[in-house]
Order: C-alpha cells, then structure tokens, then sequence
C-alpha cells in the first residue's frame, strides 16, 4: 500500500481579492503567487456546464504577483481576449488566452498555402511591463495548455491534442499544422524553437507534464510519455519512461517524481510516483498519495502542476487561489 504525504500550503491569494473572479493563477520562478483577477461587476457569462466565466468583450482586469507579505499590483485596462494563463517577466507580466478565434479561412483551403495577408491570427500572447503597458504581442496558435517563464526570459509554451499553429514560410505564405507539442519563445515573439522539429521520433500529440527549471526543461509528451531534457542548445536526451498518464514533474538530477490522478472510491486521488533516471532508463522506486494539509483527499483534479527543478505546485480545480507545494527533496 502507498505511504500518504501531506502536501504544504505555498500561498494564497490575499482576501481582498475575495469578490473578484481569477482568470489565471500560477506560482512563478521565484516562488511567488502570481494572479489575473477581474472585478465581476463588469459583466461576466457562465459557461455551462462548467462553473468558468467569461469576461466580456472588453474588460478591466489586475495583476497580482504576491512576495510573502509583499503585494504588488498592475493595472489593466481594456483587454479584449480571456486570458486563461499569467507568469510573471523580468518586472512585468506576460498573459496568453489558451484558444483564438478562426483563422478566417475556410477549412477547405487548411491543406494548402495561404497568403499571410489572408489570415486573421490573433495575437494571444501578451508581454505587459511593470506599468501595465504591452510591450509585445504575437500569435502563438491555438490550443495552449501551461505557460512558464524561465530565469532567462524566455516564454515556454505547452500545447494540448486540440493544438494547431500557422507556421510562417519564406515566400510570405503560411502553413496549418496540428500538434504543436511545445514551443520556446523569447519575449519579442521572434520565431520560436519548437519541439515537434527537434525530436522527430517523439509524438507530440499533447504535452502533458512540463518542468521549466532554472537551466534545464523536462518535458514527457503523450502518447509514450519519453522524459526529454532540453537546454539552451536544444534536446540533450531523450528517455524511455514506463511512467503512464503523468500530469505533473519534479526533477532534481537524477531523481523524478511524477504526478497520476484518478478516481478512486468516489473521490479523487493524487498520487506522485518517485523514480530514477540511470543509465538511459527511468525506473519506479515508490508511489505516495497526497493529502492536504488538514490531511484530507482532494475533492477534484489537481490543476496548475507547474514543475520547477525539484518542486510541484498545484491546485484543487475550481480553487486557482490556494496552491500546495510538493518537494522531491524536502
């Protein structure tokens, strides 16, 4: 039988955010909370038949990135996309709205070129400076499932099996692909180094678990799950991973820790299997299910599951302002 370990409360969103709806909430290089909140007043919808909401047209949204105690603020005004993912950039922020609109071509002509200036790309990602100005914007295609920063600067963006990008040609043209996998993109939105290009024999349908750390990234891509490792120069490895249906990553040198969650008995489970990387393989060591402080079983999904190096953050899904902290070595 799994050992049980008690999850750490990291932080929460302050109470004076308490009436506002949270867009997007991540926990960032640093450590901190950083947090797209939006006063309700101004309209929201429900989208049934979940419990999300969806701003309007145009709205007003805040900021926050909270330091322990310290909580600094920047202002937004008129934002005109739903921005579903936040992280913090040098002193400002960069936002990005997991799904665009229509290319505003029939489908019909996807499998062939078309002239850029016939498209209609949305400009999804958003580099916002410490006063609240955009200093960037670009198109980084549909279907974004997590986005982090790294110490460097650079914007890492993971993609789901919904995924699909127009890549730019040469001759002014641009071509539809699915299944983007995982991009890296610096924060001028200049052309992107992405995964699929780069590891030819890995499927990258949907990357599922994804730790930026300080100089290395991890990555395992669905179908087969591989564990990647991927630096400033590019793909340093490639593993084999029997671990299946990971969601999360923890890795400090050779040591992993993946997060699985199911349903059990009615509820939910979380559950980190510890492994090893040695000699070209990745081989299980120890399985532990997860509690909450108050040592109680999550009552649904763990969400957020952002890696860093050798600690997990995550959160209950439909509660984006509390996150818990996992650490492969405590």
């Amino acid at each position: 039988m799994a050992a049980d370990h008690r999850l750490a409360l990291h932080a929460t969103l302050p109470d004076r955010y308490a009436h506002h709806e949270v867009l997007a909430s991540t926990i960032d290089h640093r450590g901190r909370l950083a947090a797209l909140v939006a006063d309700l007043a101004q309209g929201f919808t429900l989208i049934p038949p979940s419990s999300a909401l969806r701003p309007p047209p145009r709205y007003d949204a805040t900021a926050v990135i909270c330091d322990g105690d310290e909580i600094r603020e920047i202002t937004l005004t008129d934002l005109d996309l739903w921005f579903t993912h936040i992280d913090t950039l040098g002193d400002g922020i960069v936002l990005a709205a997991a799904r665009c609109k229509p290319a505003g071509v029939d489908i019909e002509r996807f499998r062939w070129l078309v002239q850029e200036d016939e498209l209609s790309l949305t400009d999804n990602v958003q580099v916002i400076d410490a006063d609240g100005q955009t200093q960037s914007a670009f198109y980084a295609g549909d279907g974004i499932e997590q986005l982090l920063t790294d110490p460097q600067g650079n914007i890492w963006i993971s993609y789901s099996d919904e995924s699909n990008y127009w890549f730019p040609n040469p001759d002014g043209t641009r071509s539809y692909s699915l299944m983007i996998g995982l991009a890296r993109w610096d924060s001028h939105g200049s052309s992107p180094w992405m995964a699929p290009s780069h590891t030819v024999d890995v499927v990258w349908c949907h990357c599922y678990a994804l730790n930026v750390g300080h100089d290395v990234v991890h990555a395992c891509p669905y179908t087969d799950f591989p564990l990647i490792e991927i630096d400033s120069d590019g793909v340093r490895s490639i593993t084999p991973n029997p671990v299946k249906r990971c969601t999360g990553l923890a890795v400090s040198g050779s040591e992993l820790a993946f997060l699985d969650q199911h349903r059990a008995g009615g509820g939910f489970r979380w559950e980190i299997r510890r492994a090893r990387r040695e000699d070209g393989a990745v081989t299980e060591t120890d399985r532990a299910n997860l509690l909450l402080p108050d040592d109680r079983h999550p009552t649904g999904w763990a969400r957020g599951n952002i890696g860093r190096d050798g600690t997990l953050w995550l959160h209950e899904n439909g509660d984006p302002r509390r996150w818990y902290r996992y650490d492969l070595n405590p």
